[in-house]
């Protein structure tokens, strides 16, 4: 899954996708509602956030990109299963939910 971020859309990449025979499918111009990495990233920023609250002013040593490595690797790990069910089981609704807006936002 990918939005319409423009990382995503940049000639570059749909190169790249192409040239690796990477399907792609169309997604809504305004809805980036459909992808559940983004509450995954939100549930790793917060866990993050709590666990390691130095890391917001960190600096740019390797020492400090090796301290934010680990802390995201360890934020991944301490994702419960059940949270990832959970979010796959939404995915009817979110698929609804964006189909009802016509491509808009949602609650989601």
């Amino acid at each position: 899954m990918q939005n319409n971020a423009p990382i995503h859309t940049a000639g570059k990449v749909k190169k790249w996708l192409q040239d690796h025979a990477i399907p792609t499918i169309d997604w809504p111009p305004y809805s980036p509602d459909l992808n559940p990495i983004e509450i995954v990233w939100a549930w790793m920023k917060e866990w993050i956030c709590e666990k390691y609250p130095r890391l917001q002013d960190m600096g740019q040593s390797q020492e400090d990109y090796d301290r934010l490595y680990s802390a995201i690797r360890e934020a991944w790990e301490a994702i419960p299963q059940s949270k990832i069910d959970g979010l796959i089981k939404t995915m009817d609704n979110r698929v609804n939910a964006v189909l009802h807006a016509k491509g808009w936002h949602t609650r989601y």
